[in-house]
């Protein structure tokens, strides 16, 4: 299948800007037909996606070209590629662990402020922020 800069940019939900900005940077390499018009393989329009996945869990650019470039050279890269993937994969699950304790913080604040709401004003609202996050650390 053949795609047009729009309708590839439908499918992947990227802007056709985005689409030229990624062949700038060499990530897509869309072949042009005989008015130079770009036209995307299956295979492009699946690394796009792959793009957009990457990209949503935060994979710079670089890591995308350096993936890029061994994922397309002629020999077995695999255990490069799995080192990409592998120290992406530890940077996001780092940064899901920062989420999550600061989630569990703004819980404790949401429910600090919803008991004081309701009447339950023991103590004061900070001190009580300050108690819950040392008995955690401790």
């Amino acid at each position: 299948m053949a795609y047009r800069i729009g309708e590839l940019a439908k499918l992947t939900k990227l802007s056709e800007h985005t689409l030229r900005f990624y062949e700038k940077e060499g990530l897509l390499v869309p072949k042009r037909n005989d008015s130079n018009i770009r036209v995307y393989s299956e295979d492009d329009r699946l690394w796009a996606d792959f793009i957009v996945h990457m990209k949503g869990t935060g994979m710079s650019l670089e890591d995308l070209k350096k993936y890029k470039v061994l994922r397309e050279s002629e020999s077995e890269n695999y255990e490069e590629l799995v080192a990409i993937l592998v120290h992406h994969k530890d940077n996001v699950e780092a940064k899901i662990a920062e989420y999550q304790h600061n989630l569990e913080l703004m819980n404790k604040k949401i429910d600090m402020y919803r008991q004081y709401i309701n009447g339950n004003d023991e103590k004061d609202l900070y001190q009580r922020f300050v108690e819950g996050k040392n008995t955690k650390n401790e």
